[in-house]
């Protein structure tokens, strides 16, 4: 069977749907996100669906029919970067910051990552590698789909690498032009070498 599930998220709007490869669309369900920044889908999790929103994080089950906001022990309530293991859907990495004001201007940013795990129902911030989330943009956060435990980790700071499943960071060290200092990585995207 052809796989035709569509997701598009609408800044502050919804998350909506399609089922029939765009051709018909379905809005946001009840419970569900509704400023979706970023949406995962797990590749080893068959309906697994991960929504980091303005008004929180939220995850699905089912492609999306229910929706459940998982928050315990974030500290934050605006999120921003989602990422997903790719062979381990319970273990998912969201950066987040305390209001949109400073996921994005640098003049006043603060971020943060965290981490869940298989077996946790509560989010642990992650520090070990990372820049000081004083003056760091929101982080767009992208999973390795051919190392295992890989994740990357782009703001205003630089590129960061973790090949731990998102507990420990390195700073990559990538020439970052002085002008990509104020301003927020709004996505980023992994090359096959």
């Amino acid at each position: 069977m052809k796989e035709e599930r569509v997701y598009a998220a609408i800044e502050a709007g919804a998350l909506v749907r399609s089922l029939d490869g765009g051709a018909h669309w379905k809005d946001r369900v009840e419970g569900g996100p509704f400023d979706t920044h970023n949406l995962a889908a797990s590749r080893s999790g068959p309906g697994k669906l991960y929504s980091s929103a303005g008004d929180g994080y939220f995850e699905s089950s089912d492609y999306g029919e229910t929706w459940a906001r998982k928050m315990r022990g974030l500290a934050q309530r605006y999120m921003y970067g989602v990422a997903v293991h790719p062979n381990d859907p319970d273990t998912v990495l969201v950066s987040c910051s305390p209001a949109p004001w400073n996921a994005y201007n640098s003049a006043n940013a603060e971020s943060h990552i965290y981490r869940k795990s298989k077996g946790g129902e509560s989010w642990v911030e992650i520090t070990d590698g990372l820049p000081n989330p004083q003056g760091t943009t929101a982080s767009f956060l992208v999973p390795s789909e051919d190392s295992l435990g890989e994740f990357y980790a782009c703001n205003n700071r630089g590129v960061f690498s973790s090949q731990d499943s998102g507990r420990s960071w390195r700073n990559l060290e990538v020439p970052w032009k002085q002008s990509f200092k104020s301003q927020p990585v709004r996505h980023a995207a992994l090359s096959p070498s």
